[in-house]
């Protein structure tokens, strides 16, 4: 099952990086990992530093991906943001990509929500 969802989330990671090169983002780093965690994605929108969560399911059964995500969550991205921008002096965000795939890993939805914390 582990590897299931590892490909799954790097499905999900692959087409979220799409679809922010196609929306004008130049992606910096993937999987960022520091003490408190993985950030997925951290691109530039323009001359903001964007930390990129991105959260996949195939189908609603359990919820939507949008619900996997909590103020915990957030607050170890906005930790691992802090250390990543330590010696950086740009604006940054923290953004959310929300992905439904279908039975066969094929794309059913793609939700990009910005500044979410």
């Amino acid at each position: 099952m582990k590897k299931f969802n590892r490909a799954t989330g790097r499905l999900a990671e692959d087409m979220a990086t799409d679809a922010l090169l196609k929306n004008g983002f130049k992606i910096i780093q993937r999987n960022y990992a520091n003490r408190y965690g993985e950030i997925d994605i951290i691109a530039k929108d323009g001359e903001t530093v964007v930390f990129i969560e991105v959260k996949a399911k195939t189908g609603n059964r359990f919820g939507t991906p949008e619900e996997m995500i909590n103020r915990k969550k957030l607050t170890k991205i906005r930790q691992m943001a802090e250390i990543y921008m330590s010696d950086k002096n740009s604006l940054c965000r923290i953004d959310v990509v929300a992905i439904i795939l279908n039975n066969n890993k094929q794309l059913v939805s793609l939700s990009h929500y910005r500044n979410v914390y």
